[in-house]
């Protein structure tokens, strides 16, 4: 019975998120095609791209047993690691000493490696289904210690980009943006149904964890919502710089 209960609760939070999601997209979408600057535009093509991701992604949690989860959960990390990546990079050009957070230059590559690497593993693991328990606990460390580790570093390498940023819409923009992230890791990691817990505290975890979907895709409204402000002074300015074009004066 409380199972039934759990499980009924999260299917208006999956609804919410998604609507949360197909808006934000939508509000993307039009912001970047009345952007001008090519950070801003990119920024907000690339968080619709990621949100449409995420649709699929969340879709695809409640087909479980379907390749199609873990094909949408690979996707999704690395196009958020990619889309962190590009972020940073815009971060570092517009602080004025060009300064790398947490060194991330120097990681990033490495985070490539072991996202692709844990790709190969996860899928490996979602085909030949271990039925060594032992085997499948470390293949729940491995995920646990390195792919959401690797993710919660750079939403971290996101926040402290945004502190050394003076312009204040990508400021906002990466704030957020890494805040999201914070939400999605949280989501991602704290599902894992370790050995020591019943079924019921499982699920009730579930639902718990659940409940970061429709934050992540608050947080990430409110980045796409950061960069509007940009798109309206811009059109500002354009229409200002255009000549007035008068008729004949009367004779």
């Amino acid at each position: 019975m409380l199972d039934d209960i759990i499980n009924a609760a999260a299917v208006p939070v999956y609804i919410l998120a998604i609507g949360i999601f197909l808006f934000a997209s939508y509000r993307a979408l039009t912001i970047g095609r009345v952007l001008v600057r090519g950070a801003y535009r990119n920024r907000a093509f690339w968080t619709a791209g990621t949100l449409i991701a995420l649709v699929l992604f969340t879709l695809a949690t409640t087909l479980p047993d379907s390749p199609l989860l873990t094909l949408s959960f690979l996707a999704i990390m690395l196009i958020l690691l990619a889309f962190v990546d590009s972020s940073i990079k815009v971060a570092q050009e517009m602080d004025f000493f060009h300064r790398s957070p947490l060194g991330w230059q120097h990681v990033r590559k490495p985070l490539y490696v072991i996202v692709i690497g844990l790709a190969v593993i996860d899928g490996l693991f979602f085909h030949l289904q271990p039925s060594n328990n032992s085997l499948f606990m470390a293949g729940e460390a491995v995920w646990f210690l390195s792919g959401a580790g690797s993710i919660a570093y750079a939403a971290a390498a996101l926040l402290v980009g945004a502190r050394r940023t003076p312009d204040k819409s990508m400021r906002r923009f990466v704030r957020t943006l890494g805040l999201a992230i914070v939400c999605m890791v949280i989501f991602f990691t704290i599902w894992i149904p370790f050995q020591p817990f019943s079924v019921t505290v499982q699920d009730l975890g579930n639902l718990i964890s659940e409940l970061f979907i429709p934050a992540a895709a608050y947080y990430l409204y409110l980045a796409v919502m950061s960069l509007s402000p940009v798109g309206h002074v811009e059109k500002e300015v354009l229409s200002a710089s255009r000549p007035v074009i008068q008729g004949p004066s009367p004779s």
